[in-house]
This record gives C-alpha cells, sequence and structure tokens, in this order.
C-alpha cells in the first residue's frame, strides 16, 4: 500500500509539471494526454533536480521543500481542471502498474551497486563535485534518471522511494501506447505500428530487476516515433518539432549513445532559425537549456563534454586524467564488442577493437544472445502475416503515401544508427530500440501493402492484450511466489 500511495503523489506531480508543456498540442483522447504529461512532467523535474545540484544537495530538506512545492503546485492546478476525475482514475491506474512491476523485484545488477545508487547518495549528500569521476569513471556517464529519483529524497517518505520515479515514467510510456488503441481513432497504420511496439516492448521489457538506465531509454525512443509518424510536421506549428526536440535531448541525457538524435533536431531547428524566428518558443529554448546544463554537468564532474568520448574533453583542466580516460575510452568499446571472450588472450584492448579483430568472438558469443532475443518476436509476427494472408489472400491497395515516406525514413535512419551501434558498442542493451524500430518500420510497410489494414489491426491489437495480460499475470505470480 504505502509503495501505491506514494507511487499516486508522484504521479500527480508528473502530471501537474508536464500539463505546461502539452496545452497546445492535440490528442485524441484524455489517457493520450495524461500519459504525455506524465513524460513531460518527469523530464522538467529531471532538469530542476540537476539544476537545484548545481548550488545545493539533493537532501532530504531539497527535498522536502520540492514535495511541498509539487503538492502545492498540483492543489492550485487540479482545483481548476475540468478532469478532475479522468486525472484521479489514470493516477490510479499507474499507481497500480508501478506497485506490480516494483512490488519484490531487485534493482538492476550490477550496474545500480556500481554507481547507479551510489550516485544517488553522492547528490543527495553534495552539490555537484568537481572530478568525482576520478574517484569512480563510471561516475562520468551517470543517466539523468538518477537525478529524477535523487529529486525525492525526503522525510515524508521511505529511502526506497528513489526506484519509484523511473519505473512511473515507463508505465506513463506504456500507457501513451495503449492509448492508440482507441476506436474512437481511426489512423489504423499508425495503430498497427503502435501494436508491433506494444507487442515488442511487453515481450522484451517487461522486468523492472532488468531496467537499468536502458528500458526507459528504449521505450522513449518508440514514443518518440510514434509522434513523429503522427503529428504533420510544419515549420510554422513549431510545437510538434519541439516535443520531438525535448525528448531526443532527454534521451541523450539518459544514453550517450542517443547524442545522435539531438543532433538531428538541432541541424533541423538551425536551419530554420533565421526562417521562422523559432528561436522565441519556450519549448526549443528549454532543449537547448537542457542539452546545456547537462553538457556544463559533464565538464564538472568528469572535464569531458560527453563522457568518455577523450576528444571533448578539456585537457587543461587540472582534475582531467586524460590518460585514464583514453583507458576508459577503449575498455568500454572493448568490453561492448566481448572482449571477455576473446580467444586470443594475448592481443591489446586497442588492437581488438581495430580491423574487426573482435567479429569472430562477438560472433560466436553476443551475436547468439542477440538472435535468442529478436528471433521470437520477428517469427511471432512472420506467423501472423502468413497466416493473414493464407486466410484473407493478398491485398495491394491505396496507400497513405504520408504515412509510408515517414516509415521509409525511420528505416533509413534505424538502420544507419544500427550501423553506428554495430561498428562501436554492439551490445545488445545499447543498440536494442535501434534494432526494433528497423524490424517494426519493415513489418508495418509490408501489413499495410499487403494485408486489410483494418483486419490485420484487430488480430494485433487482440495480441497486444494477450501479451498485457500475460505480463500482468507474471508479476502477480512473481509476487504470489514472493508472499
Amino acid at each position: 500500500m504505502q509503495i501505491f500511495l506514494i507511487s499516486f503523489f508522484i504521479t500527480l506531480s508528473f502530471y501537474t509539471f508536464g500539463i505546461l508543456f502539452v496545452k497546445k498540442l492535440k490528442f485524441h483522447n484524455f489517457l493520450n494526454k495524461f500519459s504525455l504529461c506524465c513524460v513531460f512532467g518527469a523530464i522538467l523535474v529531471s532538469f530542476i533536480a540537476l539544476t537545484l545540484n548545481f548550488f545545493l544537495p539533493l537532501g532530504k530538506n531539497t527535498g522536502n521543500f520540492f514535495i511541498i512545492f509539487s503538492s502545492v503546485f498540483f492543489l492550485v492546478y487540479f482545483f481548476k481542471d475540468i478532469n478532475k476525475i479522468n486525472i484521479l482514475k489514470y493516477s490510479l491506474l499507474l499507481s497500480a502498474i508501478v506497485t506490480l512491476l516494483v512490488l519484490y523485484s531487485n534493482i538492476n545488477r550490477p550496474d545500480a551497486g556500481l554507481y547507479h545508487l551510489p550516485y544517488i547518495q553522492l547528490i543527495n549528500e553534495h552539490k555537484i563535485l568537481l572530478g568525482i569521476s576520478n574517484i569512480h569513471l563510471r561516475f562520468g556517464h551517470v543517466s539523468i534518471l538518477q537525478y529524477l529519483s535523487a529529486i525525492y529524497n525526503s522525510n515524508y517518505f521511505p529511502l526506497e522511494t528513489i526506484v519509484l520515479p523511473p519505473a512511473i515514467l515507463a508505465g506513463a510510456i506504456f500507457l501513451y501506447f495503449f492509448s492508440f488503441l482507441d476506436k474512437k481513432f481511426n489512423y489504423f497504420e499508425l495503430k498497427i505500428y503502435v501494436c508491433l511496439i506494444i507487442i515488442y516492448s511487453l515481450y522484451s521489457l517487461n522486468r523492472y530487476s532488468g531496467f537499468g538506465n536502458d528500458a526507459t531509454t528504449h521505450l522513449l525512443c518508440f514514443l518518440l516515433t510514434i509522434i513523429f509518424l503522427q503529428k504533420n510536421f510544419k515549420i510554422k506549428n513549431i510545437d510538434d518539432f519541439s516535443i520531438i526536440s525535448i525528448i531526443s535531448t532527454y534521451l541523450f541525457m539518459q544514453k550517450t549513445f542517443m547524442i545522435l538524435l539531438p543532433i538531428v533536431c538541432f541541424s533541423i531547428y538551425i536551419i530554420y532559425l533565421l526562417k521562422e524566428n523559432i528561436y522565441k518558443n519556450i519549448k526549443i529554448l528549454f532543449s537547448i537549456l537542457l542539452i546545456f546544463s547537462w553538457i556544463i554537468k559533464n565538464i564538472l564532474v568528469s572535464g569531458c563534454a560527453i563522457f568518455p568520448i577523450s576528444l571533448s574533453c578539456l585537457e587543461n583542466l587540472s582534475y582531467v586524467n586524460i590518460e585514464e580516460i583514453k583507458k576508459f575510452e577503449i575498455s568500454a568499446e572493448s568490453w561492448s564488442k566481448d572482449w571477455p571472450n576473446r580467444a586470443d588472450k594475448n592481443i591489446k584492448m586497442v588492437n581488438f577493437n581495430g580491423d574487426f579483430n573482435w567479429i569472430h568472438d562477438w560472433y560466436n558469443n553476443h551475436f547468439k544472445i542477440i538472435i535468442k532475443k529478436v528471433i521470437p518476436y520477428i517469427l511471432l509476427i512472420l506467423t501472423i502475416l502468413i497466416c493473414t494472408i493464407l486466410k484473407f489472400g493478398v491485398r495491394k491497395k491505396a496507400i497513405n503515401e504520408k504515412f509510408f515516406k515517414k516509415n521509409y525514413l525511420l528505416i533509413f535512419f534505424s538502420f544507419l544508427f544500427s550501423i553506428m551501434w554495430f561498428l562501436k558498442f554492439p551490445i545488445y542493451r545499447y543498440g536494442q530500440s535501434f534494432l526494433a524500430i528497423l524490424f517494426i518500420s519493415s513489418f508495418t510497410l509490408i501489413f499495410i501493402y499487403f494485408t486489410e489494414v483494418k483486419k490485420i489491426y484487430r488480430i494485433f491489437m487482440i495480441t497486444s492484450i494477450i501479451f498485457a495480460l500475460a505480463v500482468i499475470t507474471k508479476n502477480f505470480l512473481r509476487i504470489y511466489k514472493k508472499n
């Protein structure tokens, strides 16, 4: 009950902060609005926590003040809102999901013990410390999620509360996916794409103990593609582009390997900067402030704008040990290329990384893990495709050209990102969303082109619901066994 009540409070605070970002956006139902508000609320709370930590520790006093402020802010907004019942209803639903997900779960191992939890304790006790990465290099590449968790450390809640905010963020994203199953929403091409994402996400990301900093990153990446496919982007309607920019920036702040996403967004921003005066848009300015504050934090903590990329380090800073950073950079790449399972025990890391010397070892070991995780999903979708064609036949028909063009763009960029992932950090948990989007976008085009979208959507909707019920049952059984 304690987990449920605290989750309910945090959910309400996320929603209230997030409402500031979505006032000009259009939604097809309230669940769609509620879930996206919670996502943007988590982003704003993360930024508040990061900003405060430049000046003071995120200790209990700071947490107490933030919780009181959040409560007052919510009450002021709540009594003005006409959707009070819906706000409470969906907040209770999200709290129940989080409770089911978190109750009796383990923390992500070993990363949580190595640097997630130690860094949260560090920023609870101190403001940002110069060169703290010299104590532990992993402190140089923490996630913004650690700040999201740390701000809720207070006298009002138990210490374990810090595990709840990332779970609430993940739960809100899942609710966003399911909001597209609404009968009144008739964009069937997009609904098929979302169902494919739901099935993959529930299959692959259903254990909180395996979340770490990666799960919310991949879920947000899926959310980003849905917004991209749904919105009719025009420079004059800059609000649609601005939310893409904010989410892309937040993805980079979660995981460094997502750096290409904000680069793409800011490139488009610069192109149209002088043309339409979009620099006046508050959301665009917020995304810029967001990324610059993160880079400044990185420089203070490690001396590098993007840790552990040695080229981004300021070597003239007294606390920068550039040789150690270069070693860590090489080591991180080697481990992602399956260095522990190398056949040649005499080869050096720098040589192992170059000239594709790692391919043989990676193929014999980690590639098998990737195949084991991906093949069941692909086989399921292929089975549905074959059964559908056998029953209804091939139906080549007029297509939604705008949707097809956007889907082709997703295929192109996901393929490009997958290649870059493969060449630098080919570990599954890093490139999971890139590979998934590549498969999902390709399958979506095939289904839309060769099948009847309304009929195939019904099959996917039922499959999505079955997967959701299976995950719920699995977690209930886990809790029952623990008891």
